[in-house]
């Protein structure tokens, strides 16, 4: 499957098309988006925290990690109905539009691609650039709890997951 036809009929907690969904995939027919700001966005009207999931169409251990843990129908349920799930495909080589470039702040250098621009802002952002690398974030993008790499035991991402949404609704609550 290379690419799934998203509607907010068929996929209610979406709240427009998602950019670049003719290119890039979100396994089991989940949910999401695949650009930064249209899914903080998303996150923001639906009151859901992010799951932000690094990877790339070439990460073994990402395909590794989907058919262990993202197949387990508990992960699932959780991933569908509590989160809005932004995939950044850090190797993507589909190249923007000239006004979407970015310049990045990590090495001064013009980022032309999706997967390079996703990369430099996992690199800027959060200091890592290994995949799969989860982050649950809040609506202004901070973190909620430790990030999590490469795991294949279903019960530890959903503690993760868990974990993060409990975080999420001791900080919506105090605010």
């Amino acid at each position: 499957m290379n690419g799934t036809s998203y509607s907010t009929v068929n996929y209610p907690e979406i709240c427009e098309e998602p950019k670049y969904s003719d290119l890039l995939h979100i396994p089991y027919g989940l949910p999401g988006y695949f650009d930064y700001k249209q899914g903080m966005s998303c996150a923001k009207k639906s009151g859901k925290p992010v799951l932000l999931d690094f990877n790339g169409h070439g990460c073994a251990n990402c395909k590794k990690m989907e058919a262990n843990v993202w197949s387990d129908n508990r992960v699932q349920k959780r991933l569908r109905e509590d989160f809005i799930i932004i995939s950044l495909y850090v190797d993507d080589k589909t190249e923007l539009p000239e006004n979407e470039w970015v310049t990045s702040t990590y090495d001064g250098k013009v980022k032309k691609t999706i997967g390079r621009i996703n990369a430099d802002f996992q690199i800027s952002k959060f200091q890592s650039n290994g995949q799969p690398y989860y982050l649950i974030l809040d609506h202004e993008g901070n973190k909620l709890v430790s990030p999590m790499a490469y795991e294949t035991d279903p019960n530890k991402f959903i503690e993760f997951l868990e974990n993060g949404k409990r975080e999420f609704k001791l900080k919506e609550g105090s605010s």
